[in-house]
């Protein structure tokens, strides 16, 4: 799915939408390929929440259900490509598309929300984090994002989410204002956490929470923090909607002991930075020219 998911993140950074154009042939032949291989508009193969956490060694999605996972990607594969038809001129398959996001939105939440228990497939993390993401609960959200945060309290306010599942945890708490528990998931020496790695002796991230168990020691994944650092922590976005980095909003927002962030970030059109010290107050924020702050 990162033939259609990095086209639209490297068109919101840098205004360019070559990838989305050049490419719609085959985004929207690997997506009749995902709908050939649903039933009921279920897609039940992959990896799953790889790596998710748990007591045992890493490997394939034990906390939450295989079809969850690759049904939900199906889902958000079919928001982007209706919208990388409309932006190509290709108004049958905007509607074709639309149609069939509904069909599996519809199919999804009959599969996997729990009426019972309010959560979707085995309430784990990821199995709640993933519809609320994708905007998809319906009149269920504030229902299932409680289910989502007493799952968090369960587990000590640690995470269980795997390699896949983390963005849409950080996600999902984020922007829904729980920064500060965030932080306390996150900011400890114990595993699952990145204060664990350093511990062991790490200098870059590590393959699995406890890199002891076996595997990589210089590793892409556990990098998803970084979104967080910018986009929330930092407060460095872009007005929704926008694209290309230029209509910015900066809205620092310091969480737990942390009292001054400081952060550059390049763009197309040059550095932003800001350096906020919550203690006194001062804020300083540089952008390029024609970009304008918003807020």
């Amino acid at each position: 799915s990162t033939l259609i998911i990095l086209p639209f993140q490297y068109y919101d950074m840098y205004g360019d939408s070559t990838l989305i154009t050049d490419n719609y042939e085959p985004m929207r032949r690997y997506v009749d390929y995902l709908t050939s291989r649903a039933e009921d508009s279920i897609v039940s193969h992959g990896l799953g929440d790889w790596y998710d956490y748990g007591a045992w060694r890493a490997g394939f999605s034990r906390n939450t259900p295989i079809p969850l996972v690759a049904t939900a990607h199906y889902i958000y594969d079919l928001q982007l490509i209706t919208e990388a038809a409309r932006m190509t001129g290709h108004q049958g398959d905007v509607e074709k598309y639309k149609a069939l996001y509904q069909q599996t939105v519809e199919a999804f939440n009959n599969h996997f929300y729990k009426l019972d228990s309010c959560y979707y497939g085995t309430g784990s993390q990821t199995s709640n984090a993933l519809p609320l993401f994708l905007g998809i609960c319906g009149k269920n959200k504030e229902t299932v994002l409680r289910q989502l945060l007493e799952d968090i309290h369960a587990h000590g306010d640690r995470l269980t989410t795997g390699d896949v599942g983390n963005r849409y945890l950080f996600r999902v708490l984020a922007d829904n204002g729980y920064n500060e528990l965030l932080f306390k998931m996150l900011n400890h020496y114990e595993a699952p956490g990145y204060g664990f790695q350093m511990l062991q002796g790490a200098t870059t991230l590590t393959e699995q929470w406890d890199p002891r168990q076996g595997s990589s020691w210089n590793h892409f994944m556990m990098g998803q923090i970084d979104e967080w650092l910018f986009r929330s922590l930092s407060g460095i976005r872009q007005k929704p909607g926008t694209h290309g980095m230029r209509q910015l909003i900066i809205d620092p927002h310091p969480v737990g002991d942390i009292t001054q962030i400081r952060t550059s970030i390049q763009t197309l059109y040059g550095e932003i930075s800001i350096d906020y010290d919550q203690t006194t107050g001062k804020r300083q924020v540089k952008i390029p020219g024609g970009c304008d702050i918003l807020q």
